[in-house]
């Protein structure tokens, strides 16, 4: 966490004196953002990779860049659990991109109004995202050590905490609907529209996070094939021509196309959890 919000300050400083030309450097321009995005990034990963290898925290684990050290199986495993993984990520951030452009297509004021209300959902996200992470690492924690109690526990634990806050800032966009949008843009049409997807937004919330949850403590069960299915089914085979269908043939516009994201997402929710209590139920069995 540390190393990121210093990565920030660095981009944000490097953004100032690449884009506009500071100190007697040239004035950039995009290329300029480009830049200080790689330069930040490369200081993180180079941090990250200093601290992993030098904290007494890791000393234990023996990490170093021996390669002699490298394990075919130990490589075979982590690709059968890092790659479902990354495809669930493309498929939901795939689908959400799409939905930018067919949002594009109904014009300026509905992309811009999309934008603003998808980027206060992302905010309140990221904190569902890190309760994720935790029962991710909790549930795997109990499995090491063959809790299952411990492990159901968790996991549903952490889906009360992120659907409980995701309720919460639910409840913030229903209230300031119209105050939020105006911190981005003063066209009122633009608010008006933006406003109305809050209040999509507001249940759209609950679902969201429900579903983060649900990949991470499935995760944490080593389960993610499964969970990658459910994820291309429920943005590309639901959300999406759902959308579209509601956007487009109804002419429910921007509003159309979220409700279809909503749909998607709620399927989505609701698979993951009947999925991770199938899953730690055969446990019990075991």
């Amino acid at each position: 966490m540390v190393v990121t919000i210093v990565a920030n300050i660095i981009n944000g400083f490097g953004n100032w004196i690449l884009i506009y030309g500071k100190f007697g450097l040239p004035a950039m321009g995009l290329d300029g953002a480009g830049w200080a995005t790689f330069l930040s990034r490369l200081f993180m990963g180079l941090v990250l990779m200093y601290y992993v290898s030098h904290s007494r925290r890791f000393k234990r684990y023996g990490l170093s860049l021996h390669f002699k050290d490298i394990r075919q199986d130990i490589i075979k495993k982590i690709l059968s659990l890092g790659l479902p993984s990354a495809f669930q990520y493309i498929f939901e951030v795939g689908a959400f991109s799409f939905a930018v452009i067919m949002v594009g297509w109904l014009g300026t004021k509905q992309l811009a109004a999309h934008q603003i209300a998808m980027n206060l959902a992302s905010i309140s996200f990221m904190a569902t995202l890190g309760i994720s992470s935790a029962g991710g690492i909790r549930v795997g924690n109990a499995v090491g050590r063959q809790d299952v109690s411990e492990v159901r526990k968790s996991g549903y634990t952490a889906i009360f905490l992120g659907a409980s806050f995701m309720a919460s800032c639910g409840v913030v966009f229903v209230f300031l609907r119209k105050f939020l949008p105006s911190l981005y843009i003063s066209d009122p049409e633009v608010i008006a529209i933006a406003s109305n997807l809050l209040l999509i937004a507001a249940v759209f919330q609950i679902s969201d996070g429900t579903q983060a949850v649900g990949i991470g403590i499935l995760r944490g069960l080593t389960d993610v094939k499964g969970p990658t299915v459910i994820t291309f089914i429920a943005y590309w085979v639901l959300a999406l021509p759902i959308g579209y269908f509601l956007g487009f043939t109804l002419n429910m516009q921007v509003v159309g196309v979220w409700i279809g994201l909503l749909i998607g997402l709620s399927a989505s929710a609701t698979m993951l959890t009947l999925r991770f209590n199938k899953k730690s139920r055969r446990l019990i069995e075991v």
